[in-house]
Order: C-alpha cells, then sequence, then structure tokens
C-alpha cells in the first residue's frame, strides 16, 4: 500500500496535531521531514513538513481535516448598537462621577501649594 501526501504544513507541531486527530479516528498517517527539520538545525524550516497517509484512507482523512463551516450570525443575533453607545455613555458618567472629585481634589491641592 502506497503512501499519499494528505497536506503540507507550516510547522511539525501542525503536523503532530492533524497527526493526533487521525490517530484519534483510527487513520494511519507519517509525518514526512519531521526529522529531518530537527536534524538540519538553522536549515531545518527549509524542509516541508508533509502528512501522509494510506491509499486506502485519504478520503477519510480529507474529510477529518476539513475545516468546520463558520457560522454567520443572524440579524437578531448581532450586537445592538443602540446599546453599545448606551453603555459607553454610562461608562463616562460613572468615570465623571468617581474620577470627578479626585481631579478636583488634586487641582486645589496644587494651587494650595503653588499659591
Amino acid at each position: 500500500m502506497s503512501l499519499v501526501p494528505l497536506v503540507t504544513c507550516a510547522s511539525v507541531e501542525e503536523a503532530a496535531t492533524y497527526k493526533g486527530v487521525l490517530d484519534a479516528h483510527g487513520v494511519p498517517c507519517v509525518i514526512q521531514g519531521e526529522h529531518h527539520r530537527a536534524l538540519l538545525g538553522m536549515l531545518g524550516p527549509y524542509v516541508e513538513v508533509r502528512l501522509l497517509v494510506p491509499e486506502g484512507h485519504e478520503a477519510a482523512a480529507r474529510s477529518l481535516l476539513r475545516p468546520a463551516p463558520s457560522v454567520v450570525p443572524g440579524p437578531e443575533e448581532l450586537p445592538d448598537p443602540e446599546r453599545a453607545r448606551r453603555r459607553r455613555r454610562l461608562a463616562w458618567v460613572a468615570l465623571g462621577v468617581l474620577g470627578g472629585p479626585t481631579l478636583v481634589a488634586a487641582m486645589l491641592g496644587l494651587l494650595a501649594r503653588c499659591g
């Protein structure tokens, strides 16, 4: 049985993650280039890291590594812009109420020292 390349990975860690997913589902796989990268040291990143699977398991492996469909929120799930404005306004009011007396006291203290 021959091995076919499934995916080219940017790093050994990425390939190991994919291998873990495939192993957990009973799909055998091999990481090609994993040890060559380590042996070459500084030149290691130039070695391509590929995930290889047996020919008969290619379809199952591709379906396991296929990205999940993204969920686009509906209009009722989007944040309310009016509510965000009210929250910002409330935050500024709270800052003024809580921080205002402190600023006034600091200014009076500076005026008392200078004057």
